[in-house]
């Protein structure tokens, strides 16, 4: 017999596969992060959410491939990508790019952005328009992947998940409770799910464990992120004060930051739903009744 953990992977390729031969490819190309020599799990969630969302393959550009053709761009400090004319939704800016001169676009669509920060500085340097509807999309991942729950009673008092650029201080072989983000990405939210702690140093473990109504603290031992991005993410979910632990120990100690407090219904309503007019769509009063 198979088991849960074996039987996942499984049905989510045979769920892809489907999905392919009955649909076909069409729709808005979507852009999101992705290295050469391995997939970090919460770029890669711009994938898996948005093949969700709308219910078909995606056409899909990586880091080494950008094209001038219109794209989507979602999940991630993405907007350095941005071409002229490109539809954005929920991405953000990366904080290590915070000159105009880093940018090719003057023009963009912009339906949703991760946070006030972003906001601000697309207002700034580049007078777009750009509405006041924040959240990072992967706070929607409960409401379109229902085979992820949350644990009943977790076994795991708490995991810590490095981003990739830590994952040399914090060795997976010596210490059970780290989880790494270049994990397979399903494994890294079935682990989340089966912890009653997330202290994580990537913003997506954050996010993700959050989504779910897990308790989950930024942690801060190097400086290899900027702050923009956590920022970013805490304001556009209405909490100015968090605040991050500096060692797993305090981590502990501090337990999970106050849930967000965020309007999602607004912002899968401004998804780019007429770039996909044959498809079907989940009704937003349904979803966030």
């Amino acid at each position: 017999m198979f088991g849960r953990k074996t039987l996942l992977p499984i049905l989510l390729f045979l769920q892809s596969l489907c999905s392919v031969l009955s649909a076909g490819t069409y729709g808005l190309p979507l852009f999101y992060w992705n290295e050469e020599t391995f997939a970090n799990f919460g770029d890669l969630l711009s994938l898996k959410l948005m093949e969700r969302i709308t219910n078909t393959p995606l056409r899909t550009y990586i880091k080494k491939n950008p094209n001038q053709d219109q794209k989507l761009l979602a999940i991630g400090s993405i907007f350095y990508f941005a071409n002229e004319g490109d539809i954005v939704w929920g991405s953000g800016v990366n904080g290590k790019r915070l000159e105009q001169s880093d940018y090719q676009f003057s023009n963009l669509d912009i339906r949703a952005v991760r946070g006030p920060l972003t906001r601000r500085f697309i207002l700034e340097q580049f007078q777009i328009h750009c509405p006041e509807v924040y959240g990072d999309p992967g706070l929607l991942l409960p409401y379109f992947f229902p085979e992820f729950l949350r644990k009943e009673n977790p076994s795991r008092d708490y995991i810590v998940i490095p981003h990739y650029s830590e994952n040399h201080s914090f060795s997976k072989s010596e210490d059970s409770h780290v989880v790494y983000t270049t994990d397979p990405w399903y494994e890294v939210i079935e682990k989340i799910l089966d912890s009653k702690l997330v202290i994580s140093s990537s913003l997506h473990g954050v996010v993700i464990a959050e989504a779910f109504g897990i308790p989950a603290r930024l942690l801060r031992i190097t400086d290899n992120e900027p702050m923009f991005k956590f920022e970013d993410y805490y304001l556009g979910t209405n909490r100015p004060d968090f605040q991050m632990a500096r060692t797993v120990e305090e981590a502990i100690e501090l337990r999970g930051e106050s849930p967000p407090v965020c309007d999602l219904k607004r912002l899968y309503e401004a998804f780019p739903f007429e770039f996909w007019p044959d498809s079907y769509f989940e009704s937003s009063n349904e979803l966030f009744p």
